[in-house]
């Protein structure tokens, strides 16, 4: 291979035609973003992504759209039984208090109807409810968020073979397989996608708008409790509202503020931004292959700052490639039961299992 490529933030880049290539080698690169040196960041970015620019433009448009949807038509998409499918707004518990930053539409990208196991179903809904969309008020949402979440699992698939091949070619005896990664993203009912809307941090309560670094943060740091997590690059956008019905007139797209997004902590304790060209998609390992690999690939901790243009919204797709329900993450931890873990982190319930109010 030729020598590692970087963006101008100190990315590792990947191409995706040499991604497609089996005989692309990309360890070297794998272990630069993934890795255990103090300066790795954890993440990587794919460039020429088939069809990437407009779909993104596609649905991360549709998110300030679907954000400023009347009550009404936002409690449509609510679930009734859980707030990981669907419309969700102010139920994650960030810093003590109801997270009101953002609002989130959850689907499974790939399967309408992930589950039919009644018993799977009450006592995991978050990861088995069927999708819920608008088709009658916003109907494009469902094919956009397909389109775009769908393209990212695809390639999550190709980077996920080259953590393997790292794997085998590194010989990590911690390693499940040599095949472990690709075959777990290729075969899973259980990835989430997760469209975020974080809402102008100047409309929020005053509450909101400061944290004890001087800084707004608008999602808290946190590791992704996936295998392998695929993002997009945010959208930054002025929203103007009809004063008298709340919708939405006009929206303008403008820059990335510097002092804005994704935030990284690297291995060795370093807060780096990461600035996702728009043309690319970027990857994080999440917790649970952490688990399954016993700390041979690490997660990323990471956050959210809102940064100093406080009128401004950001929109983004985030989708979670993980195991299927059954699948073992850790001796004894299944990932069905690891994910309630991390829904009771992050909700007010009242048990440790979050189907225990059915």
């Amino acid at each position: 291979m030729d020598p590692i490529k970087f963006s101008k933030d100190g990315i590792v880049v990947l191409d995706f035609n040499l991604l497609v290539g089996k005989a692309t080698d990309y360890s070297d690169a794998i272990e630069k973003a993934f890795g255990a040196a103090n300066d790795c960041l954890g993440v990587l970015v794919v460039e020429n992504v088939p069809g990437l620019i407009a779909k993104r433009e596609r649905l991360l448009t549709l998110a300030s759209t679907l954000g400023n949807q009347s009550p009404e038509v936002l409690a449509k998409a609510h679930d009734e039984v859980t707030e990981w499918i669907g419309w969700d707004r102010g139920t994650e518990i960030f810093n003590g208090r109801p997270d009101l930053a953002k609002g989130s539409f959850y689907a499974n990208p790939l399967y309408d109807v992930p589950e039919t196991d009644s018993e799977k179903l009450r006592k995991h809904p978050g990861m088995t409810r069927p999708n819920k969309w608008l088709p009658d008020d916003l109907p494009e949402l469902e094919p956009a968020f397909k389109d775009l979440a769908q393209l990212i699992v695809r390639v999550a698939t190709l980077v996920a073979a080259q953590c393997d091949r790292y794997a085998v070619s590194r010989s990590l005896a911690s390693y499940p397989g040599p095949h472990y990664l690709e075959d777990t993203i290729a075969s899973s009912r259980a990835h989430k996608g997760r469209l975020l809307h974080y809402y102008p941090v100047d409309t929020l309560p005053a509450e909101y708008r400061a944290t004890s670094e001087g800084a707004v943060s608008i999602c808290g740091w946190h590791y992704d409790h996936s295998s392998l997590t695929g993002l997009t690059s945010a959208v930054y956008v002025r929203e103007t509202t009809d004063p008298t019905t709340g919708a939405l007139t006009v929206l303008e797209q403008v820059p990335p503020p510097e002092d804005a997004g994704l935030y990284i902590r690297t291995r060795g304790g370093e807060t780096v931004r990461v600035g996702i060209p728009k043309n690319c998609l970027a990857f994080q390992i999440g917790e649970a292959l952490t688990k399954s690999t016993n700390g041979a690939l690490r997660a990323t901790e990471h956050a959210v700052f809102g940064g100093s243009q406080t009128h401004l919204a950001r929109n983004t797709l985030a989708v979670f490639c993980q195991p299927d329900l059954d699948a073992e993450v850790a001796k004894g931890l299944s990932f069905a039961q690891f994910g309630d873990m991390i829904y009771d982190q992050y909700h007010d319930v009242p048990a440790a299992n979050p189907a225990a109010a059915l």
